[in-house]
């Protein structure tokens, strides 16, 4: 008999909880995408595994954020009445060692999209004691093993619940995910932050859609101040970056943070990464033009993942190296001192072009490029998104930022073609054409 495990996702306005799991599957070495239950609901709070051992669950829930909680499902009905049934039916091997007079145990219930009452949990946990003959003691505390009844009231009627579940579901726990690491590295606690430092719950998604891992090289070419790095190093990846803006990477200017004053040298993306005790896996970062970019080795690939969020001029424009006058000229320093280049308007098209070109050119073979792409809703189409014949788009997860904006999170693997690096990259849309093409529509509409 296949066991069936069900793992219940955290609800987060980035739905992607599935290829998160599939991409952390992928570094262990498990096809999970392969091993989804068949004919199930496909549901953004729960799906079903099947054909997987305890430990592979336990070695993918090792590093999810989106993923909360996974459980050996005893069984599954539309009622108390089918779920006792199926309890009986679920093989007394994988039941017996769990009803031992020396085993401690819980048992609780659970209401997915709803609040069960307590009467009514006492009252669903009495129904189902004929069928659990548990012989050791209770203890709500830290139980030897922990048993849930999840009630699916996820099919809203005129936005309410149901009175009754559409599924009950009987299930051990196994073991929950990693939502703590959003509190370890919450941007509230972290001294060196700006406009853009990414949530740590989505820098932690990327990380692991890139497959970040030890023995990996990491880069984020757009790093200011450095939360992708973060996330990829507290996965065993050594990181690398640059950013055209040589104050953020330089402690210089004011902080992002109200009433914090002017940065201190200590904020820097290197001390950062130390006070995580991360300090091992930073390289380095640069000062650098993503247009221009400082890792031209050759054609040999360099980096097994890159993560990174571009700037669309909402927070920070979109800038590049270059001068508006027709002759510009580098003025000759004395020792000691040096030059910074004026910037110019980067145009978004450009962006990711340089981005897709550069990606194709330093990601090793199977590589994945992770990064985040702008739209206005009534205009999104499969045409906006930026295309190369070496890279396959691999998933593409919408997190809605507003009633006509959201962003994707584009998700591209390098492939192992022999021909092809020479080409560029191609945007068939215009939406991306002209300066602040994504901001002057975000506040126009």
């Amino acid at each position: 008999m296949s066991i069936h495990y069900l793992m219940l996702f955290a609800q987060e306005k980035l739905k992607c909880a599935v290829p998160e799991l599939e991409s952390i599957g992928r570094i262990f070495g498990i096809n999970l995408a392969e091993k989804w239950a068949k004919n199930q609901v496909d549901s953004s709070s729960m799906r079903l595994l099947g054909s997987i051992n305890e430990q592979d669950v336990k070695n993918v829930m090792s590093r999810s954020v989106l993923t909360k909680s996974a459980f050996e499902i005893w069984g599954v009905g539309r009622n108390l009445s089918e779920l006792k049934v199926s309890i009986c039916a679920f093989p007394d091997t994988f039941k017996l060692k769990h009803f031992d007079e020396s085993k401690t145990f819980a048992v609780r219930v659970k209401g997915i999209g709803k609040k069960v009452s307590l009467s009514e949990q006492v009252s669903k946990m009495d129904a189902l004691e004929d069928v659990l003959p548990f012989h050791g003691k209770v203890n709500l505390t830290c139980p030897d093993a922990e048993f849930y009844i999840i009630e699916d009231y996820l099919d809203r009627v005129d936005g309410q619940s149901p009175a009754i579940p559409s599924a009950m579901y009987f299930g051990r726990l196994v073991c929950h995910g990693q939502r703590s690491l959003i509190d370890r590295y919450s941007l509230k606690k972290r001294k060196f932050i700006g406009n853009t430092s990414m949530d740590p719950t989505l820098a932690m998604v990327m990380a692991n859609l890139a497959c970040s891992t030890h023995g990996h090289l990491t880069c984020d070419p757009f790093v200011g101040t450095g939360s992708l790095l973060v996330a990829a190093a507290h996965f065993g990846s050594h990181v690398i970056g640059g950013d055209i803006n040589y104050n953020i990477l330089h402690a210089q200017g004011k902080s992002s943070r109200k009433g914090a004053g002017w940065r201190e040298k200590d904020e820097t993306v290197r001390q950062s990464l130390a006070g995580y005790k991360l300090g091992d896996k930073f390289v380095d970062v640069l000062v650098c033009d993503c247009a221009r970019h400082a890792w031209n080795v050759g054609g040999k690939n360099l980096f097994d993942g890159i993560i990174t969020d571009p700037p669309y001029g909402i927070r920070e424009a979109c800038q590049r190296v270059g001068s508006k006058r027709e002759e510009p000229s580098v003025p000759s320093l004395p020792d000691g001192q040096f030059h910074i280049p004026e910037q110019t308007a980067y145009h978004l098209d450009d962006i990711f072009k340089d981005l897709i070109n550069f990606s194709v050119k330093t990601l090793t073979p199977g590589g994945r490029l992770v990064y985040w792409l702008p739209v206005h809703r009534a205009d999104y189409s499969d045409d906006v998104i930026p295309r190369h014949p070496m890279l396959r788009l691999v998933y593409n997860c919408e997190q809605i930022l507003n009633s006509h904006s959201a962003r994707r999170l584009i998700v591209m693997e390098k492939l192992p073609l022999k021909n092809g690096i020479n080409s560029d990259c191609v945007i068939k849309s215009k939406i991306y054409s002209g300066h602040n093409a994504f901001r002057d529509r975000y506040f126009k509409v």
